[in-house]
């Protein structure tokens, strides 16, 4: 479905109802901001909004859309689908880092020589980098979504994940209030750790295997 299309049935429709992109926004629980993405064709609006849109309208989504509700709702599935593989793959290499981490660990107390530990080590890096890379390729794919349905931050992607119209929308309990908007925090702390976790590993395998 052509962005273009979306875009040019919201404003005829929003000026015919002689609303101002402001007071559509206050009007379907979303910014001016992203009413004019819409409405540039920048973003789309998710089922959601659609509704609330076709409501505040007097038309059903069928007639905002031109009768491209389902190709919408199958645009919406699958980026629901390149979100939730990209979250997925961030903890998988989490998980492989923790693994090789280990696994280099476990080397290291079988007393083999340098050169038979390097060349381990390698085969366990070339499975790190590989599951890294395709974590990246997710993450890509992850970041073309946000800024094609104007996610700004956590809150906004869970709303759309969870079929909600906005974040306003999400409950006020600690995880949505401590949890997802911290989600950064969370994030580069693991990292941390990580990182210093495994140089206290490298400066005991340099020593050990010395």
């Amino acid at each position: 479905m052509q962005n273009s299309s979306v875009s040019a049935h919201i404003r005829e429709h929003r000026e015919k109802a002689g609303l101002t992109q402001a007071q559509l926004a206050e009007a379907v629980f979303a910014t001016r901001q992203t009413v004019g993405n819409w409405e540039r064709g920048a973003t789309l609006p998710d089922i959601q909004s659609l509704q609330l849109l076709a409501g505040v309208f007097g038309v059903t989504v069928d007639e905002l859309l031109g009768g491209d509700a389902d190709e919408l709702a199958r645009e919406a599935a699958n980026d629901r689908r390149v979100l939730m593989r990209s979250f997925i793959m961030e903890w998988v290499n989490i998980l492989v880092i923790i693994c090789v981490g280990l696994a280099r660990s476990a080397l290291r107390e079988l007393g083999m020589s340098w050169s038979a530990y390097q060349g381990y080590s390698m085969v366990l890096g070339v499975i790190q980098w590989t599951v890294m890379l395709y974590m990246l390729f997710a993450v890509a794919g992850r970041d073309r979504v946000r800024r094609a349905r104007d996610l700004v931050n956590a809150t906004d992607i869970v709303a759309f994940l969870e079929g909600r119209a906005s974040a306003d929308e999400l409950p006020r309990d600690w995880f949505y209030r401590w949890v997802l908007t911290k989600v950064n925090w969370w994030r580069w702390g693991i990292v941390a750790v990580l990182l210093v976790c495994f140089v206290a590993m490298g400066m005991g395998a340099t020593r050990s295997i010395a």
